[in-house]
């Protein structure tokens, strides 16, 4: 064989290791862009939080993509905001209501709320306030959290039974509340007013006459 062939051949032959060696280290950089440095799967980004602004008196942050329903229908509680998923079972409501009978604050209402002898309740807080969290094992799983405050009972509560989709979407929800203070003029009308607010302005009528 003539020496210009086999120094063809050899040079091919570099020239096909090189590539290879190219191709592997290109490969391996790309398959790595796509893990974590510990090896594990990127983590999924966080959803985008959209706000809720309730006139009843507070706020709050959940995921989009929950279907809300405020309840315009229920004319008994300041406010009935649910939230729910097709595509997870469970849901969660947000209640702003009248203090039930034998309820006088905050621990009562935990304990109340806490009768089913699956469930316990501890302190936690909503908002600023000192708050109850009770969770009850039944079946379906439920988690809440209240508070007794402005002369109303401020609480939320999640049907946990896709448990792990709605104690995280719970857990957005109460890390996120706050007490939105009302205008002087709507608060005398409206939320934590009540009878007393009524028996006053009839008062102040009989005064007058």
């Amino acid at each position: 064989m003539k020496r210009p062939v086999v120094l063809i051949i050899v040079a091919g032959l570099l020239l096909g290791l090189i590539g290879a060696g190219v191709y592997l280290y290109v490969s391996r950089d790309t398959s790595a862009s796509l893990v974590s440095p510990a090896g594990e799967p990127t983590p999924t980004p966080a959803p985008t939080l959209a706000a809720w602004d309730d006139p009843a008196g507070f706020t709050m942050q959940y995921p989009e993509g929950l279907t809300v329903n405020k309840h315009d229908e229920d004319k008994i509680n300041y406010a009935h905001v649910e939230l729910t998923d097709s595509a997870h079972p469970g849901g969660l409501i947000v209640w702003v209501t009248d203090i039930p009978k034998g309820v006088t604050d905050t621990v009562s209402w935990g304990k109340k709320a806490a009768t089913p002898s699956s469930a316990i309740s501890f302190d936690t807080t909503l908002g600023d306030q000192a708050a109850q969290k009770i969770l009850i094992a039944d079946n379906p799983k439920k988690v809440m959290v209240g508070a007794v405050w402005d002369g109303v009972l401020w609480y939320i509560e999640a049907n946990l039974t896709d448990e792990a989709y709605w104690q995280s979407i719970f857990d957005t929800i109460t890390n996120s509340f706050a007490f939105k203070p009302l205008p002087d003029a709507a608060a005398s009308a409206g939320v934590g007013a009540g009878s007393a607010a009524s028996e006053q302005v009839f008062d102040e009528e009989e005064v007058l006459e």
